[in-house]
């Protein structure tokens, strides 16, 4: 069992001078991420009418070749989308590209299509957390999560930090988790074989917050790379959440564990958009590039209202705060 019906994998390996570049791609009958934008930007019918071809997947944080020069960017659409044709696949999908990435790849291979399916957030990391909170913009938004981090740790929250393969024995339960947030929110979005693959990349370490009785009260799932802490996932237990502000309380251990650990930037990755605008971080879209197989005027109107309808739906929010 996968959280997407995965019908198959390839690997795309380009030789430039001395520099090889990889690129994977999967083509999935299903994606529950695709499916739950599509629920966000309140579209009525489903974008695809079968199986796509990604490149590699709407999970990764963020997409494309980074340093890879207009030719071999070129070649891997080219060949990307002529397997996606070989395959029976509607359309290639180059997936959530920043801005600069963006605009290298379309200069390379103009797309039929782009949607930015949702939005990063970053920010520097101050020296201390006194200092990130102190430069918070004065709209309460920081006074908030200050006040929800202080009644979730006299309600007994505590942190542990696993660290790649220590976060095993805690995968069922998260997965658990997830799953019921699914059943009542939307599709549900991780399964164990998703959050087993993040223990196996290079600084993954989970943030856990613990009840005084050792359960878990909810999880960011991050990674490590460079100077910057990537907040990949957080996975709260909603049942309980409201007494002790769990992801408000993990949102600042999380600015706490990057100004102990030396790291600079604190990506939050593909979160609630007002809270995030609250806290002074700076949204950053993530475009997907859409290659058709074939002409295709119906799919590129669906694409059309679901861009439209995300664009939407994140202004909304944004205007909560």
């Amino acid at each position: 069992m996968t959280t997407e019906r995965v019908r198959g994998s390839h690997h795309l390996l380009i030789q430039d001078g001395e520099r090889r570049h990889r690129m994977s791609f999967h083509q999935v009958h299903d994606s529950p991420l695709w499916r739950a934008r599509e629920l966000d930007a309140g579209v009525t019918q489903p974008t695809w009418d079968g199986a796509i071809l990604y490149a590699p997947s709407v999970y990764g944080g963020y997409g494309g070749l980074p340093g890879a020069t207009p030719p071999v960017l070129s070649e891997a659409v080219d060949r990307g989308r002529t397997l996606a044709r070989n395959l029976g696949s509607e359309a290639l999908v180059i997936a959530n590209l920043p801005p600069a990435e963006r605009t290298l790849w379309r200069e390379a291979r103009t797309p039929d299509a782009e949607v930015v399916l949702s939005w990063s957030h970053r920010t520097r990391v101050r020296s201390s957390v006194d200092e990130f909170t102190a430069n918070l913009p004065s709209n309460g938004t920081g006074r908030e999560l200050i006040r929800k981090h202080q009644q979730g740790t006299q309600g007994g929250l505590t942190l542990r930090v696993a660290q790649g393969a220590q976060l095993l024995p805690y995968l069922t339960r998260l997965t658990a988790l997830t799953s019921t947030a699914g059943e009542a929110l939307g599709p549900v979005l991780y399964g164990t074989d998703m959050f087993a693959l993040l223990t196996r990349v290079p600084g993954a370490v989970g943030l856990l917050a613990e009840h005084t009785d050792g359960s878990i009260a909810g999880a960011l799932l991050c990674f490590r790379y460079g100077s910057c802490l990537y907040l990949w996932s957080a996975v709260i237990d909603q049942a309980r959440a409201h007494d002790v502000h769990t992801h408000s309380w993990l949102t600042l251990e999380s600015f706490k564990y990057a100004v102990a650990t030396g790291a600079s930037v604190i990506d939050a990755g593909q979160c609630d958009y007002a809270p995030m605008a609250g806290l002074g971080l700076m949204p950053v879209a993530l475009t997907s590039l859409i290659y058709l197989t074939r002409p295709n005027p119906h799919l590129i109107s669906r694409l059309g209202a679901l861009h439209t309808g995300l664009n939407r739906s994140a202004l909304r929010d944004w205007s909560k705060d």
